[in-house]
């Protein structure tokens, strides 16, 4: 017996296994191969098939020896296959973008939001501190230098005597123009937009009182008291030239903020973060009180990018909507609500009910959520309740009343998903290539190593618990207390998949050249919305089963 090499240099991990054998599929990772044993000089089927669909199947005959590639010796499956790695890498470049995208606008509003405080902060210390500053320190050495530089000297002794007189003045006002005048990052930070206004001043300040010394000089030289310009200039000229040389030359505070400027832009920072947040982020439903109108209800989550529509659509009046979400940051993050003797339901909050226990970002969001919904429905609204993709319908649990017991044991089982990435399967599983998995998030959240990593976790399970958590699938951990919630209070309401909020992919359709009068080329769809059925595909798969 000889072997027969399978490459896989697609980038989604594929199973292979012999037609004549009852051997398991073999997984091949990207950028690895597999080796499978074939009767020297007989000609067998390989089969191959995808990891994540298993009923894309694709085959070929090949003989023991031979080296066969994914992309190249399945025919239709290889191409199929192309076409998905395709759509996949436009589908992540599409959610990477719009994740950069996301963060590009939240940090220019919070730094919008700093910026204002920082200036508003600014015009607070140059209208208060500075004002008192020029009035005490500035204004008094600088009417006395304009006094002096008009009084006209009538002997030698009143040359004297008003040119000696300037001497300490110029001294003041050299020191405040050059510390005053200097480019310092603490400056900049604590004045804000109105640092160069304040620089500007202090440099006005020194031509203004050079000015009146250079008119002091001229009239004196005039008199015929020209030597007093020995007295007059040393000062400015030594003094003030002197200290912004050495100030600028040799001043490493000039680029750097002070200890407590730092904290002051930290904590400016933080506060513009929950400001913009509560503006932004935060989600509180928008109700349109209209009977007969869609009104969501129940959402899920991880579909990051499609609830960035959702909200704004919502925001903007076009989208009725009861969804509330109350993320870290704003101010009722953690916030939780007592529940009413009459309701019969165990805790002292929401928690208990919603979640087994108390968690984190709290319960206030449900209170709202129920104050919504409540809404919705005495103005006669049709819910709505979005599931996964291709999950309408599926992750219920049995009623309310379970609902927080039933989160409990997910989250005990989820744990187990930790552990196991730690065991000698989990490492056999990198070795073999896993490693090699994309880890770029799409729309939904997850990545190919992510969902690899959790199809062996659930393999792993006895088989109770990954039914349990195979069950589980199709709605968020809240979305299960909300659906349950609709149901306890005999809500009617409709099953939507997300779907339909998500950009159509497309289909790419191969044609071989052979295949006359047949388009060529490729033909894009949006997914339609018809009778709330989402239509996948305009074309039945060619390979394989479905």
């Amino acid at each position: 017996m000889a072997a027969l090499s399978v490459t896989n240099d697609l980038q989604t991990p594929i199973e292979v296994k012999l037609q004549s054998q009852s051997d398991e599929w073999k997984v091949v990772y990207p950028k690895t191969s597999c080796n499978v044993g074939a009767l020297d000089g007989v000609v067998t089927s390989v089969e191959v098939r995808w990891r994540e669909r298993p009923e894309v199947t694709g085959s070929c005959q090949a003989a023991s020896g031979s080296s066969l590639q994914a992309s190249l010796n399945f025919g239709p499956f290889s191409q199929e296959s192309k076409g998905r790695d395709r759509a996949e890498a436009r589908e992540l470049a599409r959610e990477r973008k719009r994740r950069e995208d996301a963060q590009t606008r939240m940090d220019t509003m919070i730094q919008l939001v700093a910026t204002k405080k920082r200036d508003a902060a600014g015009f607070n210390l140059a209208s208060g501190a500075y004002c008192v500053i020029g009035a005490f320190c500035i204004m008094p050495p600088l009417a006395l230098l304009a006094l002096c530089a008009a009084i006209p000297p009538e002997n030698a002794d009143e040359a004297a005597l008003l040119a000696s007189a300037t001497v300490p003045l110029c001294c003041c006002l050299s020191f405040c123009s050059v510390l005053g005048g200097l480019k310092r990052a603490r400056d900049d930070f604590r004045l804000g937009r109105y640092a160069d206004h304040c620089r500007i001043g202090f440099h006005l300040l020194g031509l203004l009182s050079l000015a009146l010394l250079t008119a002091m000089t001229a009239q004196h030289a005039l008199q015929g008291f020209g030597w007093t310009a020995a007295i007059l200039w040393p000062v400015p000229i030594f003094l003030g030239g002197g200290c912004s040389c050495l100030l600028y030359f040799n001043n490493p505070a000039r680029q750097e903020l002070d200890d407590e400027s730092v904290l002051t832009r930290d904590r400016e920072l933080r506060e513009a973060r929950v400001e913009v947040s509560n503006r932004t982020i935060r989600f509180e439903g928008s109700v349109i009180r209209e009977r007969g109108r869609p009104c969501v209800a129940s959402w899920p989550g991880k579909y990051a990018g499609a609830w960035e529509s959702l909200v704004s659509q919502g925001q903007k009046g076009e989208v009725s909507a009861a969804v509330v979400f109350l993320p870290h940051g704003t101010d009722d993050y953690g916030k939780c609500d007592r529940i009413l003797e009459t309701e019969g339901l165990p805790g002292t909050c929401w928690c208990t009910p919603l979640y087994g226990e108390q968690k984190p970002w709290g319960c206030h969001w449900f209170t709202k959520w129920r104050e919504n919904i409540e809404a919705a429905v005495e103005s006669g609204a049709e819910l709505e309740v979005y599931y996964f993709q291709n999950h309408v319908g599926k992750g219920k649990v049995d009623s309310f009343d379970t609902a927080g017991d039933d989160n409990l044991e997910r989250e005990r089982l989820n744990r187990k998903q930790e552990e196991f990435e730690k065991s000698p399967q989990f490492r056999q599983a990198m070795d073999a290539g896993l490693g090699n998995l994309s880890e770029q998030p799409r729309g939904d959240g997850s990545s190919q190593y992510s969902r690899e990593a959790r199809r062996l976790f659930l393999a792993s399970l006895p088989e109770a618990e990954r039914q349990f958590l195979a069950a589980s699938e199709g709605l968020g951990n809240s979305q299960k207390a909300e659906v349950a919630w609709l149901e306890k209070k005999g809500y009617a309401y409709w099953e939507v998949d997300v779907s339909t909020w998500l950009p159509g992919e497309g289909v790419e359709r191969y044609v071989p050249a052979s295949a006359k009068g047949q388009l060529q080329g490729r033909g894009h769809f949006t997914n339609p919305n018809l009778d709330r059925e989402i239509v996948e595909d305009l074309h039945p798969h060619t390979l394989g089963v479905g």
